[in-house]
């Protein structure tokens, strides 16, 4: 799929799901900024124009799977468009091209290459980061929608590292949370991975 058809898929599917106040505004910032063009990674998965998209909507995927093998919880479709495709907001306008020397492996020539490299202009936390561009917008997110934006980089947050329990805590009293993670996971780890 190219980055038009993401594009407009990614919108429909704010459209028609997603009935907040506040929406219109955030879609306008969405497509003022370079989401639709950024990559989801500087190297990793997604590192590639379009891939920021590309993994939102896969992790929407995912996710909407794994709700609907859970109808205990009663996590409206709403809440799961909202999660997954902004879940990731924080990496709009927070790469840059640069370049990098590399020898081809043929010739054994020096090339520069143009790679991705992180500019971050607002370092908050990644989560939290998504967590306040949405509330820009969207004054009402619910707590449940909060907590698995903020945490839905499981061990790769670096709140892990420092000891802080908060994250076990939210997966405990949120279920969406863990959900959104996986979603993450599978969308980051077995979809895209098979892509590079």
């Amino acid at each position: 799929m190219n980055i038009q058809e993401m594009k407009t898929e990614f919108m429909d599917i704010c459209r028609t799901t997603i009935h907040r106040d506040g929406i219109n505004e955030l879609l306008d910032w969405i497509e003022s900024s370079d989401f639709f063009i950024a990559p989801a990674s500087s190297k990793y998965h997604g590192s590639y124009k379009g891939g920021l998209v590309e993994h939102s909507l896969n992790v929407y995927k995912c996710l909407k799977q794994i709700v609907e093998k859970h109808p205990e919880f009663n996590i409206s479709d709403e809440t799961v468009a909202i999660c997954a495709l902004f879940h990731d907001l924080c990496k709009a306008n927070f790469y840059k091209v640069g370049y990098r020397n590399t020898k081809d492996d043929d010739t054994g020539q020096w090339y520069k290459k143009e790679v991705y490299e992180i500019d971050e202009r607002f370092p908050i936390g990644h989560g939290e980061k998504s967590c306040i561009i949405i509330q820009w917008f969207l004054k009402r997110l619910t707590t449940d929608e909060l907590l698995a934006i903020r945490y839905h980089m499981g061990g790769f947050d670096a709140i892990v590292k420092g000891g802080d329990f908060g994250m076990s805590k939210a997966y405990e009293m949120c279920p969406l949370a863990p959900m959104l993670h996986l979603a993450d996971m599978e969308a980051t780890y077995l979809i895209e991975a098979t892509k590079e």
